[in-house]
């Protein structure tokens, strides 16, 4: 890619007025001289997103961000930077292909995609031409218009030999011998052992469903039996150079913008399952190819939602798919729901049964897949014995484990330690449940109702808080898997954008120690080597390039947009600037300490023994202290 091709396109959309750009994608309206939109990133009726052509911003008063058409564009479509570029050239009739010249292909890899399409068009004119009667049997069987056909380009291999002889037609020898090679190497066509004829064709009498990658290019087939007696049933592409089938998700090119626009993803397991569900206006589905999910799905779901929902076939392949798919994206911290499709075999039977309000009434009362998993395993009668209800709960915290020491694997551990009829607190399952995940084997837990422990101490270290002892004067948010941005480093960083005399001053550097945001730190740091550079009237034409470059997250440039557009030319008096520093670092200091108090509740939870207990309870005690001193003021030392 030539960096200096995108800088073009990046300039050129800055030159259009961001009014123009925003109307592409929402109801924009001029009042006086402003111009104004409803904001779609919240319920809004009365327009509260303000756009300024001049300073080339937006602004929603309501959720405090902004920025330039470009993130705008990435966080309405939720789209990486590139296909954010491409989505505004496809609404302004530019060519994105004039700025971004992808790698040229390998000649093998152009000849594969050539023969793929050609091979593509060439199914399709053939069930075009009404003369195969399996063809329009299938259609009529199944329910789908001539728009669901064209749409999926849907096509019919003959019986014979019609790929091989399109391959045998091309004119220049040298080629036609390399496209055999490909086509062969493609599983398109096989060497033949009779006949006059060197290869013959892999599909025959088959109803042809092309597969796409998520571009849009045709990468290999997948075909249907149209007789009783032909085996297998479903026959698919070999994997290839270019055709991969756990990394596929068929129809997510046409699913894409669906899922955006209602940010939820239903996976299926078949491609007739994907079809069936988007005919009956589902088209936010995607099929999984056989069972199984590849990163590279994973990779590419994920930036578009984080609400999955399983659909798959209600058998025990389909249950076994489910808990491998479910794993992996307990893994990045997302728990699917599932939808429960009752006596009927897979998605395309219930539709057909039942229809569409019917499952649309199951997706609204879909539960998470985790619980139904755990449902499944708990036994009709549950054991008397206690080694096999502990036998049980291992198995259950193998389930949780891919959600880590998460308050949603913690919850759950605790409640069906309950459901197992173990009478051990909390605390005590929590603490076996850490064991698990660290590889250890678990202490005992108590399979009837335990005696009220002693303890061999004097008692609490003086000033703990016997009621309570975890009792925080504010509100502590819970522990994500990913480090977010806080609510103070978000105003740090709204400040600093807005008042970059900030950023100059010593006690600035001094709270970056204190940010736990490594985005925002760098964010901070840059803005900080950009004042040493530039002159002041510069500043805001250099923050505002900063909202196209791609190495931050649109959280960040939302947040710094939405400072900018409030910036004024006006100074803070020192005593001002000093105060709201002041007033930042020290929640910054109460938000560290506070996370270091919640590892340390955890560390209390897990103890083996009272050394451990005390320990803990003496440091938790020290991070009081240290918060007690924060909050009574500057001149206290920490």
């Amino acid at each position: 890619m030539s960096a200096g091709t995108i800088d073009e396109l990046k300039s050129r959309i800055k030159d259009v007025p961001v009014s123009e750009i925003l109307s592409r994608y929402v109801h924009v309206v001029k009042k006086g001289t402003q111009t104004q939109a409803v904001c779609p990133f919240h319920d809004d009726h009365d327009p509260s997103l303000t756009i300024n052509d001049q300073r080339g911003m937006w602004f929603c008063f309501v959720d405090n961000m902004g920025g330039d058409a470009i993130r705008f564009v990435m966080l309405y479509r939720k789209l990486e930077f590139l296909d954010a570029l491409k989505d505004i050239c496809d609404k302004l009739g530019w060519n994105f292909n004039d700025y971004h010249q992808e790698k040229k292909a390998s000649p093998k890899v152009e000849m594969g995609k050539k023969l793929l399409t050609n091979g593509m068009k060439l199914f399709k004119k053939i069930a075009e031409t009404g003369q195969y009667q399996p063809f329009q049997d299938f259609l009529k069987n199944r329910g789908l218009s001539e728009e669901i056909a064209k749409n999926y380009q849907l096509g019919y291999a003959p019986n014979g030999t019609v790929f091989f002889d399109y391959i045998s037609s091309i004119k220049n020898e040298k080629e036609r011998n390399f496209a055999i090679s490909i086509a062969q190497e493609l599983g398109m066509i096989k060497p033949s052992t009779f006949g006059n004829k060197s290869h013959y064709d892999t599909f025959r009498d088959r109803i042809i469903f092309p597969i796409w990658d998520h571009f849009g290019q045709v990468i290999g087939f997948t075909s249907r039996a149209t007789q009783d007696d032909q085996k297998p049933k479903y026959l698919n592409s070999i994997d290839s150079f270019l055709f991969s089938k756990k990394d596929l998700l068929y129809g997510l090119h046409l699913a894409k913008n669906s899922i955006r626009e209602r940010d939820q993803v239903i996976l299926v397991e078949g491609n007739m399952d994907q079809v069936a569900m988007f005919k009956n206006g589902f088209e936010n589905t995607v099929a999984i190819m056989g069972v199984a999910l590849g990163d590279r799905s994973l990779t590419r779901l994920l930036p578009i939602t984080k609400n999955i929902v399983l659909c798959l076939d209600n058998d025990k392949a389909g249950q076994k798919a489910g808990e491998r798919i479910n794993a992996q994206f307990m893994e990045k911290g997302i728990t699917p729901l599932f939808i429960d499709l009752g006596e009927h075999k897979d998605p395309d039977d219930f539709l057909n049964a039942e229809g569409r309000n019917a499952l649309a009434k199951r997706l609204e009362d879909a539960k998470p897949f985790i619980d139904i998993q755990l449902e499944r395993m708990l036994p009709g009668e549950i054991p008397e014995l206690a080694e096999r209800k502990l036998e049980l709960l291992n198995q259950i915290f193998e389930v949780l484990s891919p959600l880590k020491d998460s308050l949603s694997a913690t919850e759950r551990a605790v409640s069906w330690a309950k459901k197992l009829g173990l009478h051990s607190d909390s605390s005590t399952i929590i603490r076996n449940y850490s064991e698990y995940l660290k590889g250890h084997k678990p202490q005992q837990l108590q399979a009837s109702p335990p005696v009220a422990p002693t303890m061999d101490i004097d008692g609490p270290p003086p000033g703990w808080n016997e009621e309570n002892p975890f009792a925080d004067e504010i509100y502590e948010e819970r522990v994500e898997i990913e480090r977010r941005i806080t609510a103070v480093e978000t105003r740090l960083l709204q400040n600093l954008v807005q008042h970059p005399e900030l950023l100059l001053l010593d006690e600035t550097a001094e709270l970056l120690d204190f940010v736990g945001n490594d985005e925002v730190k760098g964010y901070i740091l840059r803005l900080r080597e950009l004042m040493y550079e530039i002159d002041e009237s510069e500043y805001p034409s250099i923050v505002n390039s900063l909202m196209s470059d791609e190495q931050y997250s649109a959280e960040v440039i939302a947040i710094a947009g939405g400072a900018l557009y409030k910036y004024r030319e006006t100074s803070l008096n020192e005593k001002v600037a000093q105060k709201m520093i002041e007033d930042i670092k020290k929640k910054l200091q109460i938000e560290q300490l506070l996370e270091e108090k919640k590892l340390l509740k955890q560390k209390h939870l897990s103890a083996q023994n009272k050394e451990e207990q005390m320990e803990a309870l003496t440091q938790l005690m020290e991070i009081d202290k240290k918060l007690a001193q924060v909050r009574r003021g500057p001149n206290t030392k920490v």
